[in-house]
């Protein structure tokens, strides 16, 4: 008698085909964004694209990202973008398995496993957030470029900045692969990506040079602060688990070893190396260095990783082998049960209580200050002030509202007023306790101490996580 899956290609498939079915049935059933402004925010460019053809080319909305995910947004508003960010992920996986076939790597069918355990690539999946299709166009462009495409790879990858700004960092490493592995004939189509998104865009921004000009992290100051030398690895221990962490490091050791031997490197080493090991030294390294010292407004945040998390499972597999191996010299029967073993932790530890596992249901819903402005806030809008157009620091107001926030007519960010003074009756001002004081320089004094406003109310309140969520609005005197 045969199981049903007899071969470790069906296994793959298999277990990423119950994960695509988990993914979409918890897209459908929770009403959490998997972020917050940022999240939203994407989605928001996407969606009205339409009515506003510049936001096809707006540098921080990502013009590449907008629009691949515009017919998605188009269909099926917040809930299509998920969709969207869940086919990248997917799309990142097989090309990870596909690429790890290509590296001869044994046990390469667990790679969806390794993947998906990870818990924040599965909340960032399930967003509106930029992350997933950075990871898909990385992976893709690996594996064409593994298998000798190199000018379909190089072509996909040299539009990865317009999709994440770290894409430049990868266009680096690209850059030092090509000359070590010589191929410098095809440097050029690095610059493909800009080249053509620079034309284009021109016809809106009169400038030639936008894609450098625009750039909204160039510069070497960051409102958020900064942190410590230590904070991403810390980081990613809390986000990966213990097993996934300690074979993320063993596997970065088992690359060193394999340096040493020289003579035994094998087919496709330098595309291992530079590839999936250097793009994700480079990445870790300079998103430390930008957060440590506090610059091109770093704020720390582990969600970055995801564009780099499927290199990060092909470590982590390297890890696990080696140790199997190590053991298989002694035992083969013993290594394949640790094998099985371990990845049968990378599957159960996160559904457990620790720093890496789901916080079922808070991980899918939406957060406290969301919760807030849905349920107290738009309420209160849609009641008392309907008739008004809104002045805010906080995006996610305008999408719980549902309304075009590149309207000026019926939506304006705090910075579009000068002077907050001349606002018309027909609007009003909705300060946050985070985005207005944080991220615009607008502390609460600067409206309430204003002669020409009147505050019209003020919700307060503290999430199931102690932060205190605040929204004042003032209004004409």
């Amino acid at each position: 008698m045969t199981t049903s899956f007899t071969t470790p290609k069906q296994l793959f498939y298999f277990s990423l085909s119950f994960i695509a079915i988990a993914l979409v049935l918890v897209s459908f059933y929770f009403d959490g964004t998997g972020g917050g402004g940022d999240s939203t925010l994407h989605y928001q460019y996407s969606r009205f694209a339409h009515l506003h053809p510049e936001n096809f080319f707006n540098h921080w909305g990502k013009p590449v990202y907008t629009i691949l995910a515009f017919p998605f947004t188009q269909l099926g508003g917040f809930k299509g973008v998920m969709i969207f960010n869940t086919l990248m992920s997917l799309i990142s996986c097989v090309f990870t398995y596909k690429t790890l076939n290509l590296f001869k790597t044994t046990n390469s069918h667990f790679i969806a496993i390794i993947l998906f355990s990870i818990n924040l690539y599965v909340t960032v999946t399930l967003s509106g957030l930029t992350e997933p299709l950075s990871a898909a166009m990385l992976m893709v462009s690996i594996y064409l470029i593994t298998k000798g495409k190199n000018i379909l790879g190089l072509t996909t990858i040299s539009f990865l900045p317009f999709v994440r700004s770290e894409g430049l960092i990868i266009l680096g490493v690209f850059f030092i692969y090509l000359i070590i592995s010589k191929k410098i004939k095809f440097i050029p189509l690095l610059a493909l990506g800009h080249i053509m998104m620079s034309i284009i865009g021109s016809f809106f921004y009169h400038d030639l040079l936008w894609v450098f000009n625009k750039i909204p992290y160039a510069n070497l100051a960051s409102a958020y602060g900064k942190g410590t030398w230590f904070h991403f690895i810390e980081q990613l221990f809390f986000q990966m688990g213990i097993v996934e962490y300690s074979l993320l490091i063993l596997g970065g050791i088992a690359m060193v070893f394999t340096i040493t031997k020289k003579s035994k490197h094998g087919n496709f080493f330098n595309e291992k190396l530079w590839l999936v090991y250097g793009c994700f030294i480079a990445f870790f390294v300079l998103h430390t260095s930008f957060w440590a010292l506090g610059i091109f407004n770093s704020m720390g945040l582990s969600r970055v990783f995801v564009f780099v998390m499927p290199l990060m499972s092909i470590i982590v597999l390297d890890g696990l082998n080696f140790i199997v191996q190590f053991i298989a010299k002694w035992n083969t029967q013993l290594s394949q049960y640790v094998t099985y073993l371990l990845v049968a932790f990378m599957v159960i530890l996160p559904f457990f209580n620790g720093p890496s596992s789901y916080k079922i249901p808070d991980d899918f819903q939406l957060s406290g200050p969301q919760k807030a402005i849905k349920n107290t806030l738009i309420p209160y809008l849609n009641k008392y002030q309907k008739d008004k157009s809104i002045i805010i620091a906080d995006v996610g107001i305008s999408f719980f509202l549902d309304v075009d926030p590149f309207d000026k007519k019926v939506c304006k960010m705090f910075y579009d007023v000068h002077d907050f003074s001349t606002i018309g009756n027909h609007e009003v001002i909705i300060w946050d306790n985070w985005f207005a004081p944080v991220e615009l320089a607008t502390p609460l004094e600067k409206l309430s101490n204003n002669e020409s406003l009147k505050m019209d109310t003020s919700f307060f309140n503290i999430d199931n996580k102690g932060r205190a969520i605040q929204f004042v609005v003032f209004s004409k005197k």
